[in-house]
């Protein structure tokens, strides 16, 4: 079963909802954490297409550069479960154990990045994540994409994934509230669209 996160796993967007504790270790400035807030509050009012997506990555991308990468890793291990736990979805926990009752596993896909993706997957009790790589040079953020996993990126990850796990993609399920992630939704037999933005509700309404 393959997850979305952002606004289908938890409530907010898993970048930006670590603005906080980034400001409180110096990583960005108070300008930033308002710019961020901004942001959350437009993603929630109206999700993100495209074009959105694209300028979140670059907005992240270059905000973080020359970001210590174990720092990041730190704050983020430090802080998890006093931003997240309150986040999370109940249907969506209640959705992970389902499907990890029935013997599937779980798979955490984001466009987030890898270092907040991988210790929420985790945390939610997810077997896999996949999600955006950061470019590293000695131990830090230059501020390049190296894989940036949205849209069709979502389904290149997913089919490598399946094909090193043995999944069948027919008999996969997958989970989204965005557009962007039609063509995930599109890669399995068991699509399910749950808190929808207005241009995925319109698709799903139309099949």
């Amino acid at each position: 079963a393959f997850f979305d996160l952002d606004k289908t796993v938890i409530a907010k967007s898993s970048t930006l909802a670590f603005s906080k504790p980034f400001f409180n270790q110096g990583l960005i400035n108070r300008r930033a954490v308002l710019k961020s807030t901004y942001a959350q509050f437009l993603f929630l009012m109206s999700g993100a297409d495209h074009d959105q997506m694209d300028r979140m990555r670059n907005y992240v991308t270059k905000m973080c550069a020359g970001w210590d990468v174990e720092q990041v890793k730190s704050i983020v291990g430090e802080t998890l479960h006093d931003i997240v736990d309150p986040l999370v979805f109940a249907e969506a926990a209640n959705l992970i154990a389902a499907h990890k009752l029935c013997g599937r596993d779980v798979v955490v896909v984001s466009a987030s990045g890898e270092e907040i993706v991988g210790p929420i997957a985790k945390a939610v009790g997810a077997t896999h994540a996949m999600a955006t790589r950061m470019v590293v040079d000695d131990g830090k953020y230059p501020g390049e994409v190296a894989y940036y996993c949205s849209g069709e990126g979502k389904v290149q990850a997913i089919r490598e994934l399946a094909a090193r796990e043995g999944y069948t993609l027919e008999h996969c399920y997958a989970y989204s509230d965005s557009v962007t992630d039609l063509p995930m939704l599109q890669a399995v037999d068991h699509p399910t669209v749950v808190n929808p933005d207005r241009a995925l509700r319109k698709e799903a309404v139309t099949r």
